[in-house]
């Protein structure tokens, strides 16, 4: 666990284990990304974060996720997001981002936000300490943007296998939740509870869940890559085969859309190596299931 972030200065280190220093590889996939020649979500607050603890900040030196998965991800669930915000436009929604990490998605998509917008960000309280003293380079979104309308922003402190934080948000409006590299470190037991706790808690009022899973087969490798001296101190532990799987949960769940790492729209965005890396992990069954993006109705 992190030291107590509340009482130390806004430019101390960040210092996280476990499952919350994996934020530090997405964090450092969407550095890379502002400077690829083609980026998917020029993401300058990255840069920021990172620039600003610089050397002090621990960042993998080799990643165990392709950094090109990372930024299809991060761009998938962007457009997922927008496009839910775009669809409520005119109607109170809600979006909830659990383990968000250090990620901005708020602010990239802030003028994305309709009429009434409530956003929590939520994480465990190491992290959201951490956040709390980064205001300077990761700033909350403004109350009020060029659209107008009422916007609510939010950080809560919470370990997402408890159930009190999810009984105090509000489910009075469609709601869409993003687990963004979340399940996989969590246990099976604990994965599938959380889904069928947010079902119950959101089905009601209607909206989307959106996450990413691993293949039963690759997540087995990255149990193997996070075993060598040096990775992160993470168990990898729930995967999906399919949908399938995940809609056996609880029968009110509906498939909107699920991509894998090959027919994934941000393919297209891509350069001519990565995609032509991807056309032949196309024709590897194993390989071009081994990560899927889903997004659920619930």
């Amino acid at each position: 666990m992190a030291a107590n972030a509340s009482n130390l200065p806004a430019d101390t280190p960040i210092a996280l284990t476990g499952a919350q220093e994996t934020l530090l590889i997405t964090l450092r996939a969407k550095y890379l990304d502002f400077h690829h020649p083609r980026p998917l979500l020029a993401d300058r607050w990255a840069v920021a974060v990172l620039d600003h603890f610089g050397p002090r900040l621990r960042t993998p030196s080799g990643l165990p996720v392709p950094v090109t998965l990372l930024r299809m991800r991060a761009r998938t669930i962007d457009e997922v997001t927008s496009a839910f915000l775009t669809r409520n436009r005119d109607a109170p929604v809600a979006v909830v981002h659990l383990a968000c990490g250090l990620d901005a998605r708020a602010l990239r998509l802030r003028e994305k936000s309709g009429v009434d917008v409530r956003w929590i960000d939520l994480d465990l309280p190491d992290v959201i300490d951490a956040r709390r003293r980064m205001t300077a380079v990761l700033p909350e979104p403004p109350a009020v943007a060029g659209g107008g309308g009422e916007y609510a922003y939010n950080m809560v402190a919470a370990d997402v296998t408890t159930t009190e934080w999810l009984e105090d948000l509000g489910a009075d409006r469609p709601t869409l939740v993003i687990m963004e590299g979340l399940l996989m470190y969590l246990t099976v037991a604990d994965a599938e509870a959380l889904v069928q706790r947010l079902v119950g808690r959101f089905a009601p009022c209607g909206g989307e869940i959106v996450f990413d899973a691993l293949s039963p087969l690759y997540a087995a490798l990255q149990r193997r890559t996070l075993r060598r001296p040096g990775s992160f101190d993470v168990h990898v532990g729930y995967a999906a085969g399919s949908p399938a799987d995940v809609l056996k949960l609880d029968k009110r769940l509906q498939l909107v859309k699920a991509y894998t790492v090959t027919d994934n729209p941000a393919v297209k965005l891509l350069g001519f190596w990565p995609r032509s890396a991807l056309w032949l992990v196309s024709w590897i069954p194993y390989a071009r299931t081994m990560n899927r993006w889903m997004v659920f109705k619930m």
